[in-house]
């Protein structure tokens, strides 16, 4: 007995390949807002960890020159190697000194205009 093979018909193909492409269409923008947002968090995270290098550097140098902060990026180094992994995000230090610290970050594939912000 002989059986015949059915397949999928030229309309069903097209009907599927129509839906996956309505479905692209959709996604793709979805796809990059969210890695845009995931960015501007990178730069953000980065900085909330230099901010945290920058107060235990100051805790460490408050005995032997009585506190200061650091606009160095290698003495924050020593206290968190994570801070500089993504290379996108860019620090820029403003006042270091005894008393307060400013920098900002930004990353380069972000939200054009986000920048955070931090200081002691």
């Amino acid at each position: 007995m002989l059986r015949k093979i059915r397949g999928f018909t030229l309309i069903e193909l097209m009907v599927v390949i129509t839906i996956i492409g309505i479905l692209a269409l959709i996604a793709i923008p979805n796809f990059k807002n969210i890695r845009r947002r995931a960015h501007d968090v990178s730069a953000q995270s980065a900085g909330r960890q230099a901010k945290l290098a920058e107060e235990m550097y100051y805790n460490d140098h408050l005995e032997d020159y009585g506190g200061r902060y650091t606009s160095a990026a290698a003495d924050l180094i020593v206290y968190d190697r994570n801070i500089f992994d993504d290379p996108g995000v860019t620090f820029i230090w403003g006042v270091a000194d005894d008393t307060v610290f400013t920098f900002t970050t930004t990353h380069k594939d972000g939200s054009t205009g986000k920048t955070y912000i931090f200081h002691d």
